[in-house]
């Protein structure tokens, strides 16, 4: 079946509006403008679909896609579910400034051990910008001092070359499954607030007009 290239055209539009909202900053790295949850959600939906990307790339890369080693049920403790809790999305801000340190971490292991240019190091490059962009406009909807560097546990910890690979891997899968459920349950809160909205202007159109 052939296709008219439409989904690439729409992706395009919403790619270049992403990055109109990471590259236009405000006082201290901000947006000029606080984000809407529709545009954070559409961010979200790409970073999701990058996520699993580089996941499926790194995976392949480092020779690990045997026995679903990465593919680890025990996530470090700061990308466990529910991804939006009593905080909602102000609490996504420590999680991105956490997978931030966490992606140059991985970034520093696969330059030793690859050239410059290499494609897992754009890839990486590629989603630790996205990452930053996302912390960018949570700051602006929720200005704030900026989460300190966190230890993160994982790709720093081992010292043999396997083990930093395995560890990174595993966190990168475990990073895809966060932004999947997160790009889920925004989406749901983008519908249950359009039903709500549906409903009240529902009942507002049924009320007697005065005379």
């Amino acid at each position: 079946m052939r296709s008219d290239g439409r989904p690439w055209r729409v992706l395009a539009v919403v790619t270049k509006g992403l990055f109109i909202l990471w590259a236009v900053p405000g006082q201290g790295g901000r947006p000029l403008q606080p984000p809407t949850l529709q545009q954070i959600q559409a961010l979200v939906r790409h970073m999701a679909e990058d996520a699993q990307e580089l996941f499926t790339f790194y995976e392949e890369d480092q020779h690990m896609a045997f026995h679903h080693l990465c593919r680890t049920n025990h996530p470090p403790e700061w990308l466990r579910g529910p991804v939006l809790g009593a905080g909602g999305l102000q609490g996504l801000r420590g999680t991105m400034a956490r997978m931030a340190q966490a992606l140059q971490d991985i970034t520093r292991q696969q330059r030793d051990l690859n050239p410059p240019g290499a494609e897992i190091l754009r890839r990486l490059a590629s989603t630790h910008l996205k990452v930053r962009g996302l912390l960018n406009n949570l700051e602006g909807l929720f200005p704030g001092p900026r989460p300190g560097p966190q230890p993160v546990p994982g790709p720093t910890a081992p010292t043999r070359v396997f083990q930093q690979k395995l560890a990174g891997c595993r966190l990168l899968w475990s990073y895809a499954r966060f932004m999947a459920k997160l790009s889920a349950q925004l989406e749901a809160r983008i519908r249950a607030r359009a039903r709500r909205d549906k409903r009240r202007s529902h009942r507002g159109s049924q009320l007697p007009a005065r005379s």
